[in-house]
């Protein structure tokens, strides 16, 4: 036993000592005298003492004297912080003694490598498990937050519009027959349709990997409410698809820009609200881009090397021309679309929220302890106002902007 551990040794009999005199007290004053129980403990521990005592004076009289460690000899040396220092030039000797020179010689490095990692490779290293799991990279859902949604009750949801509107009223010669005018209305309609998906897992797998069991369920939401994004975007109107509002948008028109002065992606949006506006239409209160478009928009610089848009520096959302901008990409590169959000030019009709099944008696799960995670909901789209949407294309300025 070294001397550090012998000193720490009677340091603790000491205290024990110093523990059973105080007891030995109390016994004297309580009964007159001290108990032969506690009278042999205090005689056994003194006797340790004494021998571990002893033996700590013996260790401390025979032990070399203690030198310069190896670290505090390399300190010392100037030569040697010069060459490996800033100059890293010239050369540098030192003298080690032997027991610095053993020190060096004793060294041994242990690598990970060698020890291996955790029971399965049988290495003796503790491994650290986070008690999550890192989902994959995914898409802020933004194109419902744009839209007013309610609920209904029904499958299939009719409603009238106009198609031929009303005549102007016209001034009146006094006493004679007032101008007549007409108005003509079409019917449209929208279908409710299901987005679903599922996933299968054994019960032992989500019983004792409880982590799982929550990453099922935020996912498979997830990846609904992904689906609706896109379908409300750009759905295709056929088969099970919802009708989206860039497939039932109006083309932008190109004729809006000057191509003798030039054009940059923002003055196509501007145009396209341009476009909603003169023909009297819902104006529109957002815009819908790609992130690589938007971040051509955020670096334009005008002829001083200032940035058009914005303080790079700000926190606030992005906005172009007072609508709010949408990066996203659900839309894809180099395309955009310009809309309403109102009720009164688009609205969601949730026939069911989001809704999560969790089922065992789905096929033969029952039998081989199966479990089947349902995520699913249920509406449509209704765009009433197809032309207050506008989308098309990023062209390439004629004047080389």
């Amino acid at each position: 036993m070294e001397v550090k551990d012998l000193e720490v040794k009677i340091n603790d009999l000491a205290g024990l000592i110093v523990t059973h005199q105080k007891k030995a007290d109390e016994e004297v004053k309580l009964h007159g005298t001290m108990l032969a129980e506690t009278k042999t403990q205090f005689e056994k521990l003194q006797k340790q003492y004494d021998e571990i005592d002893l033996k700590l004076a013996d260790q401390k009289r025979s032990a070399p004297e203690q030198g310069k460690s190896i670290v505090e000899t390399l300190k010392e040396q100037d030569d040697l912080g010069r060459l490996v220092g800033t100059n890293k030039k010239g050369r540098a000797s030192f003298t080690l003694s032997a027991a610095q020179t053993s020190e060096v010689m004793e060294q041994k490095t242990i690598i990970s490598g060698g020890s291996g990692f955790g029971l399965a490779s049988g290495g003796v290293m503790p491994i650290e498990r986070l008690p999550v799991i890192v989902p994959e990279a995914r898409r802020k859902l933004r194109i419902r937050q744009l839209l007013n949604a309610r609920p209904t009750q029904s499958p299939l949801i009719y409603y009238v519009k106009v198609s031929t509107p009303m005549g102007l009223a016209s001034m009146q010669v006094e006493g004679s027959a007032k101008a007549e005018t007409t108005v003509q209305f079409t019917t449209a309609s929208a279908a409710v349709q299901t987005l679903a998906v599922f996933i299968k897992a054994s019960r032992q797998v989500l019983d004792d990997f409880t982590e799982l069991d929550g990453f099922i369920r935020s996912s498979l939401p997830y990846y609904v409410g992904k689906a609706e994004d896109l379908q409300l975007l750009s759905g295709s109107g056929t088969g099970q698809d919802l009708n989206g509002m860039v497939t039932q948008a109006s083309a932008f028109n190109v004729g809006l820009l000057s191509a003798s002065a030039g054009y940059q992606r923002i003055d196509q949006l501007s145009a396209a609200i341009e476009q909603v506006d003169i023909i009297d239409e819902v104006s529109p209160t957002f815009i819908i881009l790609n992130p690589r478009d938007w971040w051509a928009i955020v670096r334009t610089k005008d002829g001083f090397g200032k940035y058009l848009v914005g303080d790079p520096t700000s926190d606030s959302l992005p906005t172009l021309w007072n609508r709010t901008l949408v990066s996203t990409t659900a839309m894809p590169a180099g395309t955009f679309l310009v809309g309403n959000g109102d009720p009164a030019a688009v609205e969601i009709r949730d026939r069911m929220e989001m809704q999560i099944d969790i089922s065992n008696e789905d096929v033969d799960n029952f039998e081989r302890n199966l479990v089947t995670i349902r995520a699913e909901k249920r509406l449509t789209l209704i765009v009433s106002r197809p032309q207050a949407f506008i989308t098309g294309t990023f062209a390439t300025s004629p004047a080389g902007l």
